[in-house]
Protein backbone atom coordinates (compact mmCIF):
# COMPACT_ATOMS: atom_id res chain seq x y z
CA UNK A 1 0.00 0.00 0.00
CA UNK A 2 2.80 2.54 0.86
CA UNK A 3 4.47 1.82 -1.98
CA UNK A 4 1.15 2.65 -4.52
CA UNK A 5 1.27 5.81 -2.18
CA UNK A 6 4.51 6.38 -3.19
CA UNK A 7 3.85 5.75 -6.92
CA UNK A 8 1.29 8.07 -7.68
CA UNK A 9 2.30 11.03 -5.49
CA UNK A 10 5.25 11.11 -7.83
CA UNK A 11 2.72 10.27 -10.73
CA UNK A 12 0.67 13.42 -9.10
CA UNK A 13 4.50 15.76 -9.26
CA UNK A 14 4.70 14.91 -12.54
CA UNK A 15 1.49 15.77 -13.82
CA UNK A 16 1.83 18.89 -11.86
CA UNK A 17 5.20 20.21 -13.40
CA UNK A 18 4.21 18.87 -16.75
CA UNK A 19 0.98 21.04 -16.00
CA UNK A 20 3.41 24.26 -15.12
CA UNK A 21 5.80 23.67 -18.25
CA UNK A 22 2.65 23.92 -20.74
CA UNK A 23 1.56 26.38 -18.95
CA UNK A 24 4.45 28.63 -19.25
CA UNK A 25 5.29 27.66 -22.74
CA UNK A 26 1.63 28.88 -24.09
CA UNK A 27 2.43 32.37 -22.19
CA UNK A 28 5.82 32.73 -23.47
CA UNK A 29 4.28 32.14 -26.97
CA UNK A 30 1.97 34.76 -26.09
CA UNK A 31 4.54 37.37 -25.00
CA UNK A 32 4.96 40.33 -27.41
CA UNK A 33 8.70 40.41 -28.93
CA UNK A 34 9.64 44.11 -27.86
CA UNK A 35 12.74 44.13 -29.54
CA UNK A 36 14.72 42.47 -32.57
CA UNK A 37 18.37 42.18 -31.61
CA UNK A 38 20.80 41.80 -33.87
CA UNK A 39 24.82 41.11 -33.08
CA UNK A 40 27.45 40.31 -35.25
CA UNK A 41 30.40 39.19 -34.71
CA UNK A 42 33.53 40.19 -37.76
CA UNK A 43 36.14 38.99 -36.38
CA UNK A 44 38.57 41.38 -37.32
CA UNK A 45 37.44 41.03 -41.20
CA UNK A 46 36.49 43.97 -43.66
CA UNK A 47 32.76 44.80 -43.01
CA UNK A 48 30.70 43.03 -45.39
CA UNK A 49 27.26 43.13 -44.18
CA UNK A 50 25.40 44.71 -41.17
CA UNK A 51 22.71 45.17 -39.07
CA UNK A 52 21.06 46.85 -40.96
CA UNK A 53 21.15 45.06 -44.45
CA UNK A 54 20.16 41.75 -42.08
CA UNK A 55 16.56 43.56 -41.30
CA UNK A 56 15.86 44.58 -44.65
CA UNK A 57 16.41 41.53 -46.14
CA UNK A 58 14.32 40.04 -43.37
CA UNK A 59 11.26 42.96 -43.87
CA UNK A 60 11.66 42.31 -48.22
CA UNK A 61 10.66 38.47 -47.28
CA UNK A 62 7.74 39.69 -45.35
CA UNK A 63 8.40 38.70 -41.80
CA UNK A 64 7.67 40.41 -38.84
CA UNK A 65 9.41 39.98 -35.73
CA UNK A 66 9.31 43.35 -33.53
CA UNK A 67 5.29 43.74 -32.14
CA UNK A 68 4.59 39.73 -33.18
CA UNK A 69 4.07 37.18 -30.80
CA UNK A 70 6.75 34.74 -30.05
CA UNK A 71 4.82 32.17 -31.13
CA UNK A 72 3.90 33.54 -34.10
CA UNK A 73 6.99 34.86 -35.20
CA UNK A 74 8.44 32.42 -38.72
CA UNK A 75 11.78 31.29 -36.33
CA UNK A 76 12.89 28.53 -39.01
CA UNK A 77 12.69 30.52 -41.75
CA UNK A 78 14.32 33.42 -40.29
CA UNK A 79 16.95 30.68 -39.50
CA UNK A 80 17.44 29.48 -42.85
CA UNK A 81 17.18 33.24 -44.58
CA UNK A 82 20.47 34.02 -42.19
CA UNK A 83 22.35 30.51 -43.28
CA UNK A 84 21.61 31.14 -46.80
CA UNK A 85 23.43 34.87 -46.67
CA UNK A 86 26.25 34.28 -48.28
CA UNK A 87 28.40 36.29 -45.68
CA UNK A 88 27.43 35.20 -42.70
CA UNK A 89 29.37 31.86 -41.21
CA UNK A 90 27.41 31.15 -38.67
CA UNK A 91 23.90 32.04 -37.11
CA UNK A 92 21.77 30.81 -33.90
CA UNK A 93 18.50 32.27 -33.42
CA UNK A 94 17.21 32.70 -29.99
CA UNK A 95 14.17 34.09 -28.29
CA UNK A 96 14.43 34.75 -24.38
CA UNK A 97 12.13 34.75 -21.69
CA UNK A 98 10.96 38.69 -21.92
CA UNK A 99 9.80 38.02 -25.97
CA UNK A 100 13.22 39.69 -27.30
CA UNK A 101 14.18 38.02 -30.24
CA UNK A 102 18.58 37.53 -30.78
CA UNK A 103 20.01 36.96 -33.60
CA UNK A 104 23.94 36.34 -33.22
CA UNK A 105 26.25 35.86 -36.66
CA UNK A 106 29.68 35.52 -37.26
CA UNK A 107 30.52 36.82 -40.07
CA UNK A 108 32.97 35.04 -43.35
CA UNK A 109 36.75 36.69 -43.51
CA UNK A 110 37.46 37.58 -46.83
CA UNK A 111 41.18 36.75 -47.44
CA UNK A 112 41.81 37.13 -51.45
CA UNK A 113 39.40 38.78 -54.11
CA UNK A 114 39.95 36.83 -57.39
CA UNK A 115 39.51 37.79 -61.25
CA UNK A 116 39.08 35.24 -63.59
CA UNK A 117 39.79 35.08 -67.32
CA UNK A 118 36.01 36.16 -68.11
CA UNK A 119 36.39 39.08 -65.85
CA UNK A 120 34.09 37.44 -63.08
CA UNK A 121 34.97 38.03 -59.32
CA UNK A 122 34.63 36.72 -56.13
CA UNK A 123 35.98 36.33 -52.86
CA UNK A 124 38.30 33.16 -51.05
CA UNK A 125 37.34 33.14 -47.78
CA UNK A 126 40.30 32.42 -44.70
CA UNK A 127 38.56 28.94 -44.63
CA UNK A 128 38.81 28.17 -48.34
CA UNK A 129 34.83 28.85 -49.17
CA UNK A 130 33.77 30.62 -52.07
CA UNK A 131 31.71 33.81 -51.98
CA UNK A 132 30.52 36.69 -53.67
CA UNK A 133 31.99 40.56 -53.41
CA UNK A 134 29.99 42.91 -51.71
CA UNK A 135 28.04 45.55 -54.02
CA UNK A 136 27.67 47.66 -50.87
CA UNK A 137 31.53 46.98 -48.66
CA UNK A 138 34.28 45.93 -51.04
CA UNK A 139 36.81 44.37 -48.76
CA UNK A 140 40.61 45.31 -49.19
CA UNK A 141 42.29 42.61 -49.49
CA UNK A 142 45.33 40.66 -51.53
CA UNK A 143 43.98 40.39 -55.73
CA UNK A 144 44.51 37.16 -57.38
CA UNK A 145 44.37 37.05 -61.61
CA UNK A 146 45.70 35.66 -64.88
CA UNK A 147 45.08 32.17 -66.14
CA UNK A 148 42.12 31.45 -63.85
CA UNK A 149 39.43 29.39 -65.36
CA UNK A 150 36.38 30.71 -64.77
CA UNK A 151 34.04 28.21 -61.90
CA UNK A 152 30.17 27.36 -61.49
CA UNK A 153 27.51 29.17 -59.90
CA UNK A 154 28.65 30.11 -56.06
CA UNK A 155 26.90 28.37 -53.51
CA UNK A 156 26.69 28.43 -49.92
CA UNK A 157 25.90 24.75 -48.76
CA UNK A 158 24.99 25.48 -44.68
CA UNK A 159 25.65 22.61 -42.64
CA UNK A 160 27.73 20.75 -44.87
CA UNK A 161 31.01 19.11 -42.65
CA UNK A 162 32.66 16.00 -44.14
CA UNK A 163 35.62 15.99 -42.30
CA UNK A 164 37.80 17.57 -45.50
CA UNK A 165 38.97 21.62 -45.22
CA UNK A 166 36.68 23.48 -47.08
CA UNK A 167 39.65 24.46 -49.46
CA UNK A 168 40.66 21.31 -50.44
CA UNK A 169 37.27 21.22 -52.61
CA UNK A 170 38.38 24.44 -54.64
CA UNK A 171 40.06 23.57 -58.03
CA UNK A 172 43.89 23.18 -57.72
CA UNK A 173 45.17 26.83 -59.03
CA UNK A 174 42.28 28.24 -56.80
CA UNK A 175 44.10 26.19 -54.16
CA UNK A 176 47.37 27.45 -54.63
CA UNK A 177 45.80 30.92 -54.56
CA UNK A 178 44.50 30.37 -50.88
CA UNK A 179 47.60 28.64 -49.64
CA UNK A 180 49.88 31.77 -51.06
CA UNK A 181 47.06 34.22 -49.64
CA UNK A 182 46.93 32.69 -46.37
CA UNK A 183 51.32 32.99 -46.10
CA UNK A 184 51.05 36.44 -47.13
CA UNK A 185 48.11 37.37 -44.74
CA UNK A 186 50.10 35.63 -41.54
CA UNK A 187 53.52 36.83 -42.19
CA UNK A 188 53.76 40.61 -41.74
CA UNK A 189 56.30 41.90 -44.17
CA UNK A 190 54.42 40.19 -47.21
CA UNK A 191 51.11 41.60 -46.01
CA UNK A 192 52.24 44.63 -45.92
CA UNK A 193 54.06 44.55 -48.89
CA UNK A 194 52.51 42.34 -51.36
CA UNK A 195 49.26 43.64 -53.56
CA UNK A 196 48.75 41.16 -56.27
CA UNK A 197 49.05 37.74 -56.96
CA UNK A 198 49.29 36.52 -60.63
CA UNK A 199 49.17 33.25 -62.69
CA UNK A 200 51.02 33.24 -65.63
CA UNK A 201 50.63 31.21 -68.93
CA UNK A 202 52.41 28.18 -67.10
CA UNK A 203 50.38 27.98 -64.16
CA UNK A 204 53.15 29.53 -61.93
CA UNK A 205 52.09 32.29 -59.15
CA UNK A 206 53.77 35.89 -59.53
CA UNK A 207 53.37 38.70 -56.97
CA UNK A 208 53.72 42.32 -57.19
CA UNK A 209 54.67 44.77 -54.97
CA UNK A 210 52.87 47.83 -53.64
CA UNK A 211 56.23 49.64 -53.87
CA UNK A 212 58.85 49.10 -56.90
CA UNK A 213 58.35 47.38 -60.53
CA UNK A 214 59.35 43.88 -59.60
CA UNK A 215 58.24 41.13 -60.45
CA UNK A 216 58.58 37.80 -57.86
CA UNK A 217 58.16 34.80 -59.32
CA UNK A 218 56.70 32.41 -56.54
CA UNK A 219 56.50 29.23 -58.98
CA UNK A 220 54.15 27.05 -56.26
CA UNK A 221 53.85 26.93 -52.85
CA UNK A 222 55.96 24.99 -52.21
CA UNK A 223 58.02 25.81 -48.91
CA UNK A 224 56.24 28.98 -49.47
CA UNK A 225 57.09 30.41 -46.04
CA UNK A 226 60.98 29.70 -46.76
CA UNK A 227 60.57 32.09 -50.05
CA UNK A 228 58.65 34.66 -48.22
CA UNK A 229 61.48 34.13 -45.62
CA UNK A 230 64.31 34.66 -48.25
CA UNK A 231 62.33 37.89 -50.18
CA UNK A 232 62.26 39.57 -46.75
CA UNK A 233 65.86 38.94 -46.58
CA UNK A 234 66.84 40.19 -49.53
CA UNK A 235 64.83 43.51 -49.27
CA UNK A 236 65.91 44.36 -46.55
CA UNK A 237 69.59 43.69 -47.60
CA UNK A 238 69.86 43.42 -51.03
CA UNK A 239 67.50 46.24 -51.98
CA UNK A 240 69.18 48.67 -50.01
CA UNK A 241 72.35 48.90 -51.43
CA UNK A 242 71.07 48.18 -55.36
CA UNK A 243 67.60 50.58 -54.75
CA UNK A 244 64.70 49.69 -55.75
CA UNK A 245 64.38 49.98 -59.80
CA UNK A 246 67.34 48.02 -60.18
CA UNK A 247 66.21 44.66 -60.73
CA UNK A 248 63.22 43.34 -63.01
CA UNK A 249 62.37 39.53 -61.81
CA UNK A 250 63.33 38.42 -58.77
CA UNK A 251 62.83 34.11 -58.93
CA UNK A 252 62.24 32.73 -55.47
CA UNK A 253 61.67 29.31 -57.28
CA UNK A 254 65.45 27.67 -55.96
CA UNK A 255 66.36 26.46 -53.10
CA UNK A 256 67.47 29.28 -50.67
CA UNK A 257 68.46 31.27 -53.47
CA UNK A 258 67.07 34.49 -54.00
CA UNK A 259 67.58 34.86 -58.31
CA UNK A 260 67.41 38.32 -59.71
CA UNK A 261 66.78 40.09 -63.32
CA UNK A 262 68.52 43.34 -63.50
CA UNK A 263 66.50 46.01 -65.45
CA UNK A 264 68.98 46.99 -68.50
Amino acid sequence: MKRIITILFWIGIVAVVSSLFIFANQRQKKLVCPEFRIEIDYQNAPVLVTQSNIRQEITRQKIKVRGSETGAIEVERIQQLLNDNPFIRQATLTIGVNGVVKASLTQRNPLVRVIDLKGRQFYIDDEGALMPLSTEFPARVIIASGNINPIGKITKKSGLNDGQPQYQKLPAILQEIFIASIALRKDTFSNAFIEQIYVNETGELELFPKIGQQKIILGDTTSIDEKLKNLKVFYHAGMKDAGWNTYKTINLKFRNQVVCTKIK
